[in-house]
């Protein structure tokens, strides 16, 4: 047998501590714990350390116990993720100390305190620098809080990444390569990998791209572009207005023609009377329609120009006395 799984052995000699209970339902529940530790010291031996991480871990979920905890540090040891690992042996101490030195053997504190000072020298703590606000996971996973301005990277569930503190943080990581990914809550982000040695303490600034330049409406183009389309129309308007006139009057013609002394007119005359009035009506409204519609569009084309392109529409009175309208400038 391995020294190391020696050691997970020996904390199963401890388990009678686990059985420590307050009596009724506790009873039932270190039960439990009791048979998860077993289970996870069986899996230990024969070095299934995903397994019996799992069974430490239902243990101690039910009934925190320093050897549970010691075992849970001891099988993320073998698994190389050196920040779980110190997190545990530290915890392990630490709820032993808090328990008055009854929760571990003198073997189990002792191998502890080696675990945790051999795992130490398998991580790095680079500084963290990034912008105000944004979340940051590392390989997929949201930071967890230590001490003052430390943070732990591996140590929580796979999930979206959460506000750090503050921009400018120290990181305990596995060494090794990572990528880590901040996100801006316009959702701007910035994904990174970097490989970090054992022991390094580099800075890692990550900086977010920039933001797209304003959109920016031209309300002058935009009138200027009515202007023209309502111009059109206006035209169009007047050439609808110019052949339904022409159309007018060549049937009134053929109307005269047909009753030449307007005494006695034929059916046929009146029906061309008739027409002629129906299509010099619809030339008048497309004249009206279509005029109005130019001198629109003039107007927005006019309101759309920058000032010093602006045209300029005047009146100008000849010797002679004729008036005329001028335009000049250009848009």
């Amino acid at each position: 047998m391995r020294p190391g799984v020696l050691l997970v052995a020996l904390a199963l000699a401890a388990t009678p501590a686990l059985a420590t209970a307050d009596g009724g339902g506790g009873a039932d529940k270190v039960a439990v714990a009791r048979a998860a530790f077993e289970k996870g010291a069986a899996f230990a031996s024969e070095e299934r350390w995903g397994d019996a991480l799992a069974a430490f871990s239902e243990s101690a979920a039910l009934r925190p116990h320093a050897t549970t905890t010691y075992n849970i540090g001891y099988c993320e040891r073998a698994l190389g993720r050196a920040v779980r690992a110190r997190k545990n042996f530290a915890l392990a101490l630490a709820q032993d100390q808090a328990a008055n030195g009854a929760e571990l053997t003198p073997e189990l504190r002792a191998a502890s305190k080696k675990y945790l000072e051999e795992v130490r020298s398998k991580i790095a703590t680079p500084t963290f620098i990034v912008p105000p606000s944004v979340t940051v996971t590392v390989d997929g996973r949201p930071l967890e809080a230590a001490d003052a301005g430390l943070m732990l990277a591996g140590t929580r569930p796979p999930g979206p990444g959460e506000k750090v503190p503050s921009g400018h943080f120290v990181v305990e990581v596995d060494a090794g390569a990572h990528e880590i990914v901040i996100v801006a809550p316009d959702g701007r982000n910035k994904v990174a990998h970097e490989y970090f040695p054992a022991g390094t303490t580099k800075d890692v600034t990550l900086e977010l791209p920039p933001l797209p330049p304003p959109v920016l409406v031209d309300h002058g183009r935009a009138r200027r572009t009515a202007g023209y389309i309502l111009g059109a129309a206006g035209i169009v308007g007047l050439g609808v207005g110019g052949y339904f006139g022409l159309a007018a009057r060549s049937t009134w013609s053929d109307a005269k023609e047909k009753c030449p002394a307007r005494a006695s007119c034929s059916d046929q005359a009146v029906q061309l009377s008739t027409d002629a009035r129906k299509e010099a009506n619809i030339a008048t409204i497309a004249f009206v329609a279509g005029g109005a519609a130019i001198l629109g569009g003039a107007i927005l084309i006019l309101a759309g120009a920058p000032p010093t392109e602006r045209p300029r529409l005047g009146a100008i009175i000849d010797p002679r006395g004729t008036a005329f309208l001028s335009w000049s400038g250009s848009f």
